[in-house]
């Protein structure tokens, strides 16, 4: 079977790549070891994360790959809850929590690609801080939400105030910033603007989302902006977190589109081999090719149970599959120096029974209403006519843990908490997914259970409101704890490493920029692969027009052009793209 390009692994980047290549005319394989769609960033069943676990542990025996033993090597530390609850069915869990700023390239490219039929979105409810067993500290993100705020004195509202106006702004010529752009962004904050440490721990880790306190000030403040610039854009929050599991269900969307438009996917089939052919050999072939001649295929593919090797003249592949002599980069996204040192991140996905109950610290103290023996005449009406309390229960929100926020916890680096429920299509109703996540930049020889106890224990405290008379604290029905690590850049055995291949750039490791940082990484990619096939003569093939046969069905016209006149990264959408009813059809 031969392919313009063999796309290896089904991730968020590999994903919007093959659905960029695919509406771009060019015939497309898309392959991956696992039985679903996503990759690393995939959304599983209960179910499926058990059997995900048990095979990357050891727990369950598998038919060896190079795949599978490069994701152990990714996933470390795995342990879970012997037990799985019912509905098991009904859970998405993502194995990559993020969440979407509303506006950022991930947006641009689910809207230009027409993908953004295919899913759906939940505002983010709440971002808050940990303050303390049963409180947390609200992030003060607008004007309104300075100006509500009682925790903060008339002096620190002013301070906030004109840090928030800058930093919306355009600040890079500013004389508040003139000099200071290495500097790390916590001294900035108290030097430049005199904010206290409530204010600096809500700006640097819930609002800038940052890993560290010594992260460089000018690429925090970029992220600032965009956190700024993106609320109202869809409601209140400026971030979306996805329905059925968040970029899991958005890779495939990018997946769906890539088969509308000619794809052919393989899944559940091991990679048995990679062949490369000679660069130098395949260049002379392209030399010596006349325009209308067809040039040799540089790579094959051999899949399990399939006994037609795929043939194409590129291969994108996550890193996980192959490892290519020049790996390409994007810079075009913001990202902070201190994020390009990737390093493991302790993960914890526990399922709850119970609400997290986000109650501020400057909350009104409830009054608790009088016990009634006997019935009197008038009390219950009066005692029906007051205001009922505040309901500060959440479906889908973010906890932030800043550094040193818990005496058992990291003292250099912030913890964040992902909390999803029902309304975001991710659990039946009264059940939440919790996802822990704390970065590891320096080596420690404590398991991640070990690690994010503490997280987890001061994040059920929150499932109490402080006014109910409940005490007993509640326990997860279900857990999984492992260590998450970073590509290691070794190519698998099978592999020439100098194969040429277009790898996936490395993601990063924050929340808000997972999505945009994924995409900007796979138009990288596209635009590579462009360069590759256009070197290679290869032209591609696109619907010059399409009627209906007296029969009924459809019969379309291709038209061959060549690749250096793709000039977009996503082309308009047509008619038929933008008729909602071909995603039913589908």
């Amino acid at each position: 079977m031969e392919f313009d390009a063999i796309v290896l692994g089904t991730g968020l980047s590999e994903s919007i790549a093959a659905a960029a290549l695919s509406k771009a005319g060019f015939k497309v394989a898309h392959v991956d070891n696992n039985q679903y769609y996503g990759g690393d960033e995939a959304s599983l069943t209960l179910d499926e994360l058990a059997e995900w676990a048990d095979i990357r542990s050891g727990r369950k025996d598998t038919p060896s790959s190079d795949y599978l033993a490069t994701q152990k090597e990714r996933y470390t530390s795995i342990s879970r809850s012997e037990s799985i609850p019912p509905q098991s069915r009904q859970y998405a869990v993502s194995l990559a929590p993020s969440v979407v700023p509303s506006i950022g390239s991930h947006i641009d490219a689910l809207v230009a690609s027409g993908v953004s039929r295919y899913g759906s979105f939940k505002l983010l409810e709440k971002v808050a801080v940990y303050d303390r067993p049963g409180f947390v500290q609200s992030v003060p993100g607008s004007k309104e939400d300075v100006f509500k705020s009682k925790a903060l004195s008339l002096i620190d509202k002013r301070r906030l105030m004109r840090f928030l106006m800058f930093a919306a702004g355009e600040f890079e010529d500013k004389k508040e910033l003139e000099g200071k752009e290495q500097m790390p962004f916590s001294q900035y904050l108290r030097e430049v603007f005199s904010l206290n440490g409530k204010a600096v721990n809500a700006i640097a880790y819930a609002i800038a989302f940052c890993t560290t306190g010594e992260e460089h000030t000018l690429p925090v403040l970029r992220r600032i902006r965009q956190y700024l610039r993106s609320a109202g854009r869809y409601g209140a929050s400026p971030f979306l977190v996805g329905h059925y599991g968040g970029l899991g269900e958005t890779a495939q969307g990018f997946c769906r589109t890539s088969a509308v438009k000619g794809g052919t996917y393989i899944l559940g089939r091991r990679v048995l081999s990679v062949k490369a052919s000679s660069l130098a050999d395949s260049l002379e072939v392209e030399k010596a090719a006349s325009d209308s001649a067809k040039t040799a295929a540089r790579y094959e593919v051999q899949l399990e149970d399939i006994d037609e090797q795929l043939t194409s003249t590129i291969l994108l592949s996550a890193p996980d599959y192959v490892r290519p002599s020049a790996p390409i980069t994007s810079s075009s996204h913001d990202v902070p120096s201190v994020s390009h040192a990737h390093y493991p991140i302790a993960r914890c996905i526990a399922i709850l029974e119970h609400p997290l109950v986000f109650t501020p610290v400057d909350a009104p103290e409830e009054t608790p209403a009088p016990e009634v023996e006997e019935s009197i005449e008038g009390v219950e009406d009066e005692l029906s006519d007051k205001p009922a309390p505040p309901n500060y229960e959440v479906d889908t929100a973010l906890l932030v843990f800043p550094p040193g926020a818990l005496p058992d916890g990291s003292t250099t680096t912030a913890a964040h908490a992902l909390v999803t429920g029902e309304a975001s299509m991710s659990a039946p109703r009264g059940k939440y997914i919790l996802n822990i996540s704390l970065p590891l930049p320096t080596s420690d020889p404590s398991s991640p259970k070990e690690l994010l106890r503490p997280y987890l224990e001061a994040a059920l405290s929150l499932a109490i409101s402080p006014s109910s008379p409940e005490t007993t604290p509640t326990r997860p029905l279900f857990t999984v704890f492992y260590t998450h690590n970073p590509p290691s850049g070794a190519a698998p055995p099978s592999t020439p490493s100098d194969s040429g291949a277009i790898l996936t750039p490395p993601p990063t490791q924050l929340l808000p920029a997972i999505a945009d940082v994924a995409t900007e990484n796979a138009e990288a990619m596209f635009w590579k692969a462009v360069e590759q096939l256009k070197a290679a003569g290869v032209r591609r093939s696109v619907v010059k027009e399409s009627y209906k046969k007296s029969d009924g069905e459809e019969e379309k016209v291709y038209d061959e052009r060549k690749p250096e006149e793709i000039d977009s990264f996503w082309p308009p959408l047509d008619a038929t793209e933008e008729d909602s009813s071909t995603a039913d059809e589908w």
